[in-house]
């Protein structure tokens, strides 16, 4: 199931989205969710969260 939030950016965070999702081919939307999944990732948030899933079982 999805869940859809908002976010609230600067102008020039959103400008570099436009930017880099228009070279890449994405929508803005996903781009900011690309990015905000991989620093999730890169701070062990994600891995933590399954391993706690994990070890409830």
């Amino acid at each position: 199931m999805s869940i859809q939030i908002r976010i609230t950016v600067s102008r020039e965070i959103n400008d570099l989205l436009e930017r880099v999702s228009k070279k890449l081919g994405k929508k803005k939307s996903m781009l900011a969710r690309e990015l905000m999944e991989q620093k999730m990732y890169d701070l062990d948030l994600i891995q933590k969260e399954l391993q706690e899933l994990d070890s409830k079982k």
